[in-house]
């Protein structure tokens, strides 16, 4: 089975790997995958078009990972939902991943994905249930995705639905293993949407009733409040307010495919 070919691409966005701390993040990330039971078919790094990153990347021996790389250099914007995009547009697989820098898989990942999407020909997306660790000391924080699997949590175990959705927010799609084309034609991440954008892109495939299912097994590592994380500037910069706001727009947004002019506004 190591040999079957998958048919699944991981895409893994970098804006920047400054220093040795996140060197080191990318490489445990890398080293993740080519260490797979099952690999996935190729890594698709994805880094702003004519950035330091890209010259850092071309410097470093991507081959000792073990799986055919390619570095994409992206014209267009260096935001995580633009750089994921991108990498999507370019997939020759029917499915993809997606890969954090400074996150790791489960050895067993794409081997479990592969028996589910054979045993589940009506699914369209895998998510894994998700070990957060502290940035710190590399500690415990808790589990995210795993809620699906609570009696009477959606219409059907294991699986995340619209309703759940829509009262329910924590869930991640770092580690997602999905169909290329339903990404594609659902319009992908919208960059307008700040702090819940996941939220929002979760909401728009469950309501076009594309099946989500959690696999039931611990498949992906995350590392939860990185300084300099997309997230934790989220925290840093926005209100309790704003992020409500955000909250309530991604809730608005999901019903349209395209992405529209979004900007905050405070309330009074």
């Amino acid at each position: 089975m190591a040999n079957k070919k998958t048919n699944i691409s991981v895409v893994l966005p970098v804006h920047e790997l400054v220093g040795e701390d996140n060197v080191k993040l990318f490489n445990n990330a890398m080293t993740s995958v080519g260490n797979q039971e099952v690999k996935p078919d190729s890594v698709l790094i994805v880094v702003p078009e004519g950035s330091e990153v890209y010259k850092t990347l071309t410097e470093m021996d991507l081959t000792t990972y073990g799986v055919k790389t390619t570095i994409l250099e992206n014209p267009g914007g260096t935001d995580f939902s633009s750089q994921v995009n991108y990498g999507v547009s370019k997939c020759k697989t029917e499915w993809f991943s997606i890969l954090e820098f400074d996150d790791e898989y489960s050895s067993k990942w794409f081997k479990n994905v592969v028996k589910y999407k054979d045993a589940h020909t009506d699914v369209d997306v895998f998510m894994p249930i998700i070990i957060d660790i502290n940035e710190k000391d590399g500690g415990f924080m808790g589990l995210t995705n795993e809620a699906v699997w609570a009696n009477s949590f959606s219409d059907e175990l294991g699986v995340l639905d619209n309703n759940a959705l829509l009262s329910f927010q924590n869930f991640n799609i770092d580690g997602v293993t999905m169909k290329t084309e339903v990404f594609n034609e659902s319009g992908g991440f919208k960059s307008n949407i700040k702090l819940t954008f996941i939220y929002e892109f979760l909401l728009r495939v469950t309501f076009k009733d594309h099946k989500v299912m959690v696999i039931p097994k611990l498949g992906y590592k995350h590392l939860n409040q990185r300084p300099d994380s997309l997230f934790a500037k989220y925290k840093e910069e926005m209100t309790p307010v704003e992020a409500n706001w955000w909250l309530a727009q991604a809730k608005k947004e999901y019903y349209f495919d395209n992405e529209r002019e979004i900007t905050y506004e405070e309330t009074i």
